[in-house]
This record gives structure tokens, sequence and C-alpha cells, in this order.
């Protein structure tokens, strides 16, 4: 038996949500250990689409640059594209991830970041490094066994794989991150509701030249509408960039019931040169492996001293593109609260706030893409690909609506809206960054919840309604062009204030004395300011006087706000961060 090992918090599983754990509690000053039950880090590229969400907390981190240096562009995520195949007819695109005209607005008010596409195989690392070089640890080939839970922290039995040696680790908080066959979830019996295994899908991961097919088009995911493409999984052939344009993964549906389907690499070669449509193309298979459609998600994220995230407790299909991104926003949600009880800063009811705040977004997005599932059937009716069993019907019918008849011309309505709807998977900005938090770590101001103007899924609303995300703007603060976003983040509340508001700053000096940490306050104003609102975008952003506060958590969104000045602002902002971090001693602390 191996000596055992101990540490602040214990994580289990090196994908986006542990690493990025690790990388943020690392940032925070917090010991923790990730353990990894493989030899390395993900083999294949499965999850990519990043969104601004998780770039911000990326440039939080300050990998943004890095990340960005690692990424395909947003211009070249530009066309979802429904094609015959990649050599053959194109149906229809959907210009996408905010790349049409009327939507690129939306996304560069949204955020200072913009939307990339970086395969796992990339982002990983790329967490690993900006963990272990902030002091996380990372222990490959150590598979996590069970667990033990008592009042003052965790026990969990691992195996070193390579010398089959078990040993004790002990935590004081443990985060289980170890996937959708999670044993953590498991073992701790949370409630799940939901399906697994809906359908069955294959990836084929192979390099290729497909530069003449593409290049003039360029997408992340090229959909494939042909007969026999529409069998199982996601329910159509797709042909997916990994890097452009030599490097591809081809997803295919296979029959769940007739057991995990097996390809050899001259049936894989076959499979990815029906869905390009030309034979003639070199195509080298890298691997194959199979993935099932989940629509199951946690209605708790934790029990005790553990907690579980990302794909653990989330489980659905790649569409829509928010598996790994919710599984960071999981990590930037729970770090600085177990960071704040760590350091004494905060009660232990804080972590409370993270299964209430979470859980919903887990049913959002797991309900968002299957139904983004949903919404295939009807372009598969309106190409015909439905109504026959026999690939030459099949084929008429796709060839019927070119045709000057009134049913062609009702077939290309059909189909013309049903490729719209799609939308709804390639621009739901709104599903991506739109999250409002209701919980115990949100004071309310006592004003009713700004309405929606546009659609909830597809817009993106920004306000400083306690428990949105925080606004971004540009400003000018240092001699340098700055986010609102950026004077937060690193473990830190801020306080956000303007002219007429430096009572705010002896109240945040006094507040955070008594609860011993850091609380900077950042005038927003004209030049003179700490920050220079040199748009004015601030001033009719911000949702208050100019005298007014807003405190922002150390994830960026709105923990609470004062619309004007009030007679005793030392007291108000005192009451409101004691109930954010759920201190037992609010009362006196709000004296």
């Amino acid at each position: 038996m191996a000596d055992g090992i101990s540490t602040d918090v214990l994580i289990v599983g090196a994908g986006p949500a542990g690493l990025a754990a690790s990388a943020l509690l690392s940032m925070y000053g917090i010991e923790n250990l990730v353990i990894n039950k493989y030899g390395w880090l993900a083999n294949t590229p499965r999850a990519h689409i990043t969104n601004q969400g998780t770039m911000q907390v990326l440039r939080d981190l300050g990998i943004e640059d890095r990340a960005m240096a690692l990424a395909s562009k947003q211009k070249l995520m530009a066309n979802n594209v429904f094609c015959h195949s990649l050599a053959g007819e194109e149906f229809g695109r959907v210009l996408s991830w905010g790349n049409h005209p009327a939507r690129k607005a939306d996304y560069e008010l949204a955020s200072p970041t913009e939307i990339c596409d970086i395969p796992q195989t990339y982002m990983e690392p790329l967490l690993l490094e900006a963990a272990a070089s902030r002091g996380g640890k990372i222990r490959f080939n150590t598979e996590f066994l069970r667990l033990d839970q008592d009042d003052g922290g965790v026990t969990a039995h691992v195996r070193d794989r390579l010398s089959s040696q078990e040993f004790p680790i002990r935590a004081r908080y443990m985060i289980g991150a170890d996937g959708a066959r999670s044993a953590v979830a498991e073992q701790l019996g949370l409630p799940m509701t939901g399906q697994m295994a809906l359908s069955g899908s294959m990836n084929i991961l192979f390099d290729a030249d497909l530069t003449k097919f593409v290049a003039h088009r360029p997408s992340v995911l090229y959909w494939v509408l042909q007969p026999g493409a529409r069998t199982g999984g996601i329910g159509a052939g797709v042909v997916r960039m990994v890097r452009p344009w030599n490097e591809w993964l081809a997803i295919w549906g296979y029959d769940t019931s007739k057991g995990e389907l097996k390809l050899t690499d001259d049936e894989a070669v076959k499979i990815v040169h029906q869905l390009i449509g030309d034979d003639t193309i070199p195509v080298t298979i890298r691997s194959t492996s199979t993935w099932t459609v989940n629509n199951m998600w946690a209605t708790e994220f934790s029990k005790g001293r553990v907690f579980c995230m990302g794909d653990a407790v989330h489980r659905h299909p790649p569409l829509n593109g928010l598996g790994s991104n919710t599984s960071i926003q999981d990590a930037y949600n729970l770090a600085w609260k177990l960071a704040a009880v760590l350091k004494g800063q905060a009660g232990p009811g804080l972590l409370d706030s993270y299964s209430v705040e979470r859980v919903p977004v887990a049913e959002t997005i797991v309900s968002r893409a299957n139904n983004s599932i949903k919404d295939y059937p009807p372009i598969f009716d309106a190409l015909g690909m439905t109504a026959s069993d026999d690939p030459v019907r099949v084929e008429e019918l796709m060839a019927a609506r070119k045709g000057a008849s009134d049913d062609a011309k009702a077939q290309r309505r059909a189909l013309n809206d049903a490729i719209r709807r799609k939308n709804y998977e390639f621009n739901t900005h709104g599903v991506e960054l739109g999250t409002r938090y209701a919980s115990g770590a949100v004071v309310s101001d006592g004003t009713p919840e700004p309405e929606f103007i546009r659609d909830p899924e597809l817009y993106y609303h920004p306000t400083t309604w306690p428990g949105a995300r925080l606004p971004h703007v540009w400003l000018d603060h240092g001699g340098k062009r700055v986010s609102s976003v950026d004077l937060g983040g690193k473990g830190r509340f801020v306080l956000l204030t303007g002219p007429g508001g430096e009572d705010w700053r002896a109240a945040a000096a006094a507040v955070g004395k008594k609860l011993g940490l850091d609380l900077p306050v950042v005038s927003i104003g004209p030049d003179g300011s700490d920050a220079h609102d040199i748009y004015a975008d601030w001033y009719y952003q911000s949702g208050v006087q100019e005298d007014g506060a807003i405190l922002v958590r150390p994830d960026n969104y709105v923990g609470w706000r004062a619309d004007v000045m009030v007679e005793a602002p030392e007291q108000a902002l005192g009451a409101a961060l004691s109930q954010i971090l759920a201190r037992q001693d609010r009362d006196a602390l709000a004296a």
C-alpha cells in the first residue's frame, strides 16, 4: 500500500471541466490535485466549438491569446453546408456562429472575445499547462475506485495503474469531472432524469486534402444528406473540419441494437469516400470510435463535500456545440466558491448555490441539443428522404424539387424553411451567453427580471440585473483599451460605480477589511475616472445611476446592485456581500 496523499481539492478527471477547475483553483491559490485514469489527455478531437463564454474564462486565466493561436477563427466557421456529398449537389447553407452580417454585431457587442473552433486535443493540453504552471498537480494512470466522506473531508481510494498499488487520497473537497460514465456521480447516487444511448454514431478521424471541395465555402460542419446517410446517431452524415483543410472527422450513424460497431480501415475509407463523393481522394484513417446520443442530466450536482461537473452531470449530443463550453462554465462557477470557503471568506452554505445555479443550465443545454436533432426530420422530409427506402426513388424525389410545378415550389419552400430553422443550432447566442442565476449567491435589488425583446435562444440580452452576466463594453483603463469584464475576475469581487459614487470606495474598504477579502472599486465615467467610458456605452448599459454601484462576483456575474447612493453604503454593501458569501456573522457585518 502506497503512502496516502493529501490536498485541499481532489479532481477526478482531466477533461475540459477538471482541467479548467484545476487551472482556476491554482490561479486562486488553492492546492489541488487532478487524477486521470488514462496515460494522457483526449486522443480524439471530440469537443471543438468554443463560444465566447468559454473564451472569457480563458481570458481571465490569461491564456486567450494562446488559445486563439491554436484556433480556427470565426470566419472559417461561417457556413453550415447541407449537400448530397462534398463533391456533389448542395441543397443550402446557414451562415453560422455569428458570421451572418445581421448577427456579427450581436457577437461583437457581447464580448471582448471571439467564438472560434479549438479541438479538444488542443484545448486540454492548454488547460493542463495553465493548471500545472500555477501549481496544480496532475497524476496520470491513476484510477478512482471509491470514496468515503465525513464532516472534515473526503477520502478517495485510487489505484496506480502502472504498479497496481491502491492508496488513499485525502481532500477537504472533491470534484467528479470523470465524464458521461462518471464513477463519482454513480457512487454519490446523484439523481438523474432522461435517457442514455438513444441512438449511436461512429467517428472516423482521417487525413485528406479536401481543399478543392471546401475552401470556397469554409465551415466546421458539412451535412451530407443522401440515401443511406439517415441512420441512427444525429440523423445525418457529417464531415467535420478538425484542421483546415487536411484533418477531418466523419460522423456516421449505426444501429445500437446490433451492438457496438467495429470498422476496418477499408470499411472506414469507403464511408469517407461516400461522404466526400469522390473515391479518388487519398484518405488516411487515424482512428475510429463510437458514441451514443444521450438525453440526461442530474437534478443535483453535489452531495456533502463532493461536487460533479461536466459530462458527469449533463449528457447530450454534440449539436449546438455546448458540451465542453458548459463544462468549463461549471468549473468557473464552482472554483471561486470553493476558494472563498477554503480561505475562510465564505461559509460552506455558499457551495449550495452551485447546484442551484448550474442544474437549470444543464437542463437547458441537454434539451436544446436534443431539440436540434428533432429539427432534422423536416429537412429529410422536404428532400423526400423519408418517403421511400428505395435509393433510386429517394434520388428522384430529391431532384423533383428543382421543377416548376406547384409541388416543386412547395418542396423548395419546405426545404428552405427547415434549413433556416437550423439557426437554433448554429446561432443560439442567447443559450451560449444568456444564463441568469437565481440563488443565495445573488441578492435581488427588488426589480423584476428584464423582459426579452428578441428570441431568448437566438439572442443574448445584456443586463446588469442581479444574476446576469456582466455586460461587455470597451473602456480606457490605465491607458489601455479594456473590456468591462476585464475589471473583475482573477478570483476577486469588484465594485463598479461612477461619478458621485466615491462613498462606495470607503464602504468597500471597510467591508473588505471585515470580511478579510480584497474588494477593489472601479469608477467608470468621464476622463479622470478609474476607467474612462470613452464611447458612453457603460452610461447606457450600466442599468444604475452614476452614483449607484454594481457588485460583480469573481465569475463576472452580477451579485448585487444599488441604483443610487444609499444613506448607509457600508451596511448595504456588507449585507449583500455577507449574504452572497453565506456568512454566519452577516447580521453583525451589516450593522
